[in-house]
């Protein structure tokens, strides 16, 4: 089984149309109905998923406001927005958004690497700290109304060590 080493900005590419897609395709906004922008990244609640392969330990994560995330939820629910919905409804429509991109990037990328296989997605406030040996790739997008962060971070192998 070959498996090729995918470049860090295919991995965002890949990430930032298949969250356009699901977004154009699956998520139902209220008309009008832009959420207000929120604090700077850094403090901004957070779904990311794992992505491994033989070659291969990436997190994807999509970042908003906490109203863009509310936003995001009811519109996967197919809630209006003056609609109440609960902080573990939101926790639960974000992950699952996550959890679908992320598949259709597995999807695209298996032909690649057909070892890629999915984590389970977590729900995180605040930022995700990168070590020295991480890399990190992201782009700013608009799902529907939405502003969000996308987030691509790839752990990379180590040296071996020598005695």
């Amino acid at each position: 089984m070959t498996t090729t080493m995918i470049g860090l900005d295919e991995w965002l590419a890949c990430f930032a149309n298949a969250a356009r897609d699901l977004a154009a395709r699956s998520l139902r906004f209220d008309e009008g109905a832009a959420p207000e922008p929120g604090p700077p990244s850094s403090a901004r609640p957070a779904a990311y998923i794992t992505i491994l392969g033989v070659t291969t330990s990436m997190h994807l994560g999509v970042a908003a406001s906490e109203e863009g995330c509310r936003a995001l939820a009811q519109a996967f629910l197919g809630m209006r927005r003056k609609d109440s919905i609960s902080d573990g409804d939101i926790v639960d429509g974000m992950s699952e958004i996550l959890n679908i991109v992320a598949g259709k990037v597995k999807s695209k990328l298996s032909g690649r690497d057909r070892t890629l296989r999915l984590g389970l997605p977590m729900f995180i406030i605040g930022q995700i700290q990168h070590r020295d040996n991480m890399e990190r790739a992201a782009a700013d997008v608009m799902l529907g109304p939405v502003p969000c962060q996308l987030m691509v971070f790839r752990t990379l192998a180590s040296a071996p060590r020598r005695a």
